[in-house]
């Protein structure tokens, strides 16, 4: 009966990528805690056997109005989850929230599955583990488990499964299938870590929100009107580090006539992930936004949203970070993001990254813009460069409008006259003109409305922004960076210094050589070298495959025995080394974890660099450290101190998912380092 109730825990952690470990795991245990009880009370009493049913499915109820957060004030959000949880899960951002109404029919399926497993144990062991197998194949409908938490999924089920199916009668018998459990196990984890994709990969479709709405507004329309009445109130902010701009809404499409977005919108779970295509490091920020006079469903938001903390529902467009309120406008929020720290000479060389082009269709483009395009990129090729090049003319050659007679519109006809006429227009006709002959240079390129933040704050430190900061800027999609701010009005940079990307473009675009210095770096072309191809022996494809699985199966058993093993002798042998033994133990550590650990970092640096126990220990660390290197005794007093320091850094970094140990145990950096 425990392998049954096991396998089905198991299956259900499958949903943990969804939810979040913490959020299934206890819910999921206290319902087969409960069959359990259930199932020994019929043991003792077989005449409560024909309430089994109701008893499961009462106490049920009961463990999960207890054990999940804010269900017992609102019972009925598990029936909730029940009949539409599932479907709502699928149109939100994963991990998605905890909230009752939506986890809940994990532990329900897990209960379902406890409840038929262990009745159907008593005629068949194999069907019995079925309903596990059904919760698992639900899973990963959902999402697929893949690398490491594929073989761990696999090392437990095959164990479960091994637990249940196996039985020898005699004294060896429970070593018997101790063994064949073990076996099972590594079994079963090295088949679904060769079968399953190296990817996690979405099976189900993702439907949109039903209450997202179908028709809105688009703000570059109202940048004109905005502007003619300056002083109005927009909305408040005050951010815990520097801000450049606030984004509304990202527009990729252009048919000639109007600039319109395309978002997916999806609802608000519990924290976005980092873009994948930022692969620099990148600093947490947060604000408070407080909405005044704002009539857009769109809320200000920020590129690389991680998180909005709000009682209101939102929707959210994960490629944009466009927020939008679902329901009704809440009055006020606290928004998270990530900020990209690029160094300035590495934005200077970087390349664009054409996997983020958006939409490339820009209709029928007057050949008058098409020829203007190429004659200001001249022979520069795609690259960050050609970007400002294009930014810095239209700096230099072009008015940004004021007073009442603002131009509007952003069609052909209103930037071919702003373009080759005119030469004066507001950030509309600035961005819209951008990113259009942008785009055809061959830059991936946005137009994005939004709002600059002002130079100077209030007396309490917030920032009032008002419809003079309307502002209407292009982004580029830059290799290892993402979408880039720029300005080609020359008025959205804070003059405080932002910090942020713009401040970095802005820095890059001042030490910006000539155009025609530019492009003698680019005419030479980078050639691949010619790979020699080598004729090979034709083997049997059977024989190749087992050559492989033998390859593969032999590398993977040295890896999740080897590199553990290595650490733990390792360990050992250190401590004969005391205090200074410790000190190598806790960098290697902190390198398992991520952390980046200089030869010339001192214990005290590291410690300023993380948080929590982790910074307390290395504080420890440090104060043995220098005792035992400084003090001029022969003996070592504070080892046993030192290593305390270690176990107790080991605990605080051990916090969160039990795969992400796992993944840290199995980690080799240290060993190479």
């Amino acid at each position: 009966m425990v392998g049954v109730l096991a396998a089905a825990v198991v299956a259900g952690c499958l949903f943990a990528p969804v939810f979040g470990t913490t959020a299934v795991l206890w819910p999921m245990l206290a319902v087969a805690v409960v069959v359990y009880l259930v199932e020994e009370a019929i043991l003792r009493r077989p005449g409560l056997a024909r309430w089994r049913v109701p008893f499961t499915l009462i106490g049920g109820l009961i463990a999960l109005l207890a054990v999940i957060p804010g269900a017992a004030q609102r019972p009925v959000s598990v029936w909730e989850a029940v009949t539409s949880g599932w479907r709502r899960t699928l149109e939100s951002t994963w991990p998605a929230s905890p909230a009752p109404d939506l986890v809940a029919f994990v532990p329900v399926l897990v209960l379902l599955a406890c409840l038929v497993g262990v009745r159907v144990l008593q005629r068949s062991r194999v069907l019995a583990l079925l309903p596990a197998v059904l919760v698992a194949g639900l899973s990963q409908a959902y999402v697929t488990v893949a690398g490491v938490d594929a073989l761990v999924v696999g090392l437990a089920l095959a164990g479960c499964f091994a637990l249940v199916l196996l039985e020898w009668p005699g004294d060896r018998g429970a070593w018997v299938r101790l063994v064949a459990a073990l076996v099972a196990m590594v079994v079963g984890a090295t088949t679904l870590g060769l079968t399953l994709p190296t990817s996690a990969g979405v099976h189900l479709a993702r439907p949109a929100p039903s209450d997202s709405p179908t028709v809105l507004s688009n703000p570059l329309t109202e940048i004109a009107a905005r502007l003619r009445s300056p002083d109005t109130v927009v909305f408040t902010a005050r951010a815990d580090g520097p801000v450049d701009r606030w984004p509304v809404i990202a527009l990729d499409t252009f048919d000639g006539v109007t600039w319109t977005a395309a978002p997916r919108f999806q609802r608000l779970g519990r924290e976005l992930p980092l873009d994948s295509h930022v692969t620099v490091q990148v600093r947490r920020q947060s604000a408070d936004v407080a909405l005044a006079d704002w009539s857009l469903p769109w809320l200000p938001s920020q590129t690389r949203t991680l998180s909005v903390v709000d009682e209101q529902p939102l929707l959210v467009d994960p490629a944009s970070g466009a927020l939008l309120a679902a329901q009704s406008r809440p009055s006020q929020y606290r928004i998270n993001w990530a900020e990209p720290a690029v160094d300035v000479g590495d934005l200077a060389s970087a390349g664009v990254a054409s996997d983020l082009s958006t939409g490339a269709d820009l209709g029928e483009v007057p050949v008058g813009i098409d020829e203007l395009a190429r004659e200001i990129a001249g022979d520069v090729r795609p690259s960050f460069q050609l970007a400002l090049v294009l930014e810095k003319y239209l700096r230099t050659n072009y008015k940004l409008a004021t007073g009442d007679d603002l131009p509007t519109g952003h069609g052909y006809p209103q930037l071919n006259h702003f373009l080759l006429r005119s030469k004066r227009g507001t950030s509309e006709q600035f961005a819209a003109s951008y990113v259009v002959m942008a785009r055809l240079l061959g830059l991936p390129a946005r137009l994005v409305v939004g709002f600059k933040q002002p130079d100077t704050p209030s007396r309490d430190g917030t920032y009032v922004v008002r419809n003079r900061d309307v502002l209407a800027w292009p982004e580029v999609a830059v290799a290892g960076v993402g979408w880039v701010p720029l300005d080609p009005t020359g008025t959205a940079v804070s003059k405080t210094g932002g910090g942020g990307l713009a401040s970095a473009a802005e820095a890059v675009r001042k030490q910006l050589p000539s155009t025609k210095e530019i492009e003698r770096e680019h005419q030479a072309e980078p050639t691949l070298p010619a790979v020699e191809s080598s004729a090979g022996h034709d083997w049997p494809g059977w024989v190749a495959l087992l050559v492989a699985g033998a390859a593969v199966g032999g590398a993977l058993l040295l890896w999740v025995v080897g590199v553990p093993l290595v650490k733990v002798v390792r360990r050992r042998r250190r401590r004969r080394r005391g205090t200074v033994g410790a000190w190598a133990e806790a960098r290697d550590l902190l390198r398992d974890h991520g952390m980046r650990v200089t030869p010339a970092a001192t214990a005290r640096d590291l410690a300023r660099e993380s948080d929590g126990p982790v910074s307390q220990a290395m504080t420890l660390l440090a104060g043995c450290l220098d005792r035992a290197l400084w003090s001029g005794q022969d003996a070592d007093p504070d080892r046993e101190f030192a290593w305390s320091a270690v176990r107790k850094a080991r605990r605080g970094l051990a916090e969160g998912r039990l795969t992400q140990r796992i993944r840290t145990a199995l980690n080799p950096r240290s060993l190479f380092t």
